[in-house]
């Protein structure tokens, strides 16, 4: 019985390191080194908020295994950053900037952090984002992709065995830039009814790091493999478009935005 119950034991702490190990995996991490913020990326978690993607005409991009594809130039890795969390603890999180929403406190996390070491490191000035400030408070309500309209077309032919056919038109806005793409997404709600837009930040494989800070060779992704990417002086006004997607987004993001930046901003006075 006491081998059992040691055995049994034994299970369940392997089982929770196992846990623990996983999600810190997927975590997305960020630091700072010398020349720039470095983010690490979780490479095959294809069920989470980072994903492997092929590029494809249509802009969408396509799906992949990562441990089963050779990982070259014509991927992607497709993030659907945040901005917010209400977990004081998260290792992204930015004291500094909390706010309410609906009476839940909220904490900059991801993309909050990335601008707060950005501008504390001096790879944008707080010009960039006073400018970008004033930009995100002149879009208009019906600019917002939210207040863009879904299309439902009909098919006049029947399809198989009487059933109708319909094409559901979803809007979209992608910005492409030299250092990689953001598009804003309409999604379903998944609590509620209606539509929500999600903003997703796409980065090219090619431009990965390993953890050393080398290229990431072309190839097959590992089991749990991460990979790294820089923000430096030459590619942090990419920044920007991420801020201006999330202003275009909904009249609840651009708000949330505006608080942000600002409260960065008054940390730097």
């Amino acid at each position: 019985m006491k081998r059992f119950i040691f055995v049994s034991l034994l299970s369940i702490a392997l089982a929770l390191n196992g846990i623990a190990a996983d999600t810190e995996y997927k975590q997305v991490l960020i630091s700072v080194t010398t020349n720039s913020i470095r983010i690490r990326l979780p490479l095959t978690d294809v069920t989470g908020k980072v994903r492997v993607k092929e590029l494809s005409p249509d802009g969408f991009g396509l799906p992949v295994a990562p441990t089963k594809t050779s990982l070259d130039k014509n991927f992607y890795l497709e993030w659907q950053i945040g901005y917010d969390t209400p977990e004081a603890d998260s290792p992204t999180v930015v004291p500094e900037i909390n706010f309410q929403r609906n009476g839940v406190t909220k904490y900059g996390h991801e993309l909050s952090k990335l601008i707060f070491e950005v501008v504390h490191n001096g790879l944008l000035s707080t010009n960039d984002l006073a400018r970008e400030l004033r930009k995100l408070k002149k879009i208009r309500p019906d600019e917002f992709e939210e207040s863009q309209p879904v299309q439902i077309e009909a098919v006049t032919n029947a399809a198989v065995d009487g059933f109708q056919s319909a094409i559901q038109r979803l809007p979209q806005f992608t910005k492409i830039t030299p250092f990689g793409s953001v598009q804003i997404q309409l999604k379903q709600k998944q609590r509620a009814v209606g539509y929500q837009a999600m903003v997703y930040v796409c980065l090219p494989l090619d431009e990965m790091l390993t953890m050393d800070g080398s290229p990431r060779p072309p190839g097959k992704a590992r089991s749990k493999e991460t990979v790294y990417y820089d923000f430096t002086r030459a590619n942090a006004a990419f920044l920007l478009d991420i801020i201006r997607a999330f202003g275009l987004a909904s009249q609840q993001h651009n708000a949330d935005m505006r608080e942000i930046l600002g409260k960065i901003l008054a940390t730097t006075r």
